[in-house]
């Protein structure tokens, strides 16, 4: 790994940090509080249906996320089907 690699993961990981997520949720949290009162222009200068057109995308781009952090691995699928192949054959 090159050192401007290096340097790059350590601005990454400096991103995705617990301080950061709980800075994110809190944006989010006002948001909300700022949509379900009616006063979404206080917190925004951005459109109702511009909002909406970003969450949507943050909301997709987090479940994707979440879907591939939750799935197996390579190396345990490789498993998985190893042992299940390996049953069905004996049947």
């Amino acid at each position: 790994m090159t050192q401007k690699q290096k340097t790059d993961i350590r601005l990454l990981q400096a991103l995705f940090n617990d301080a950061r997520f709980e800075a994110l949720f809190n944006a989010v949290d006002r948001l909300h509080d700022a949509a379900s009162s009616g006063t979404l222009a206080e917190v925004t200068n951005l459109s109702a249906d511009e909002v909406v057109g970003w969450l949507q995308d943050i909301v997709y781009t987090a479940n994707e996320t979440i879907r591939e952090l939750e799935a197996p691995s390579e190396d345990e699928w490789e498993t998985l089907m190893g042992s299940h192949c390996g049953s069905n054959l004996s049947n």
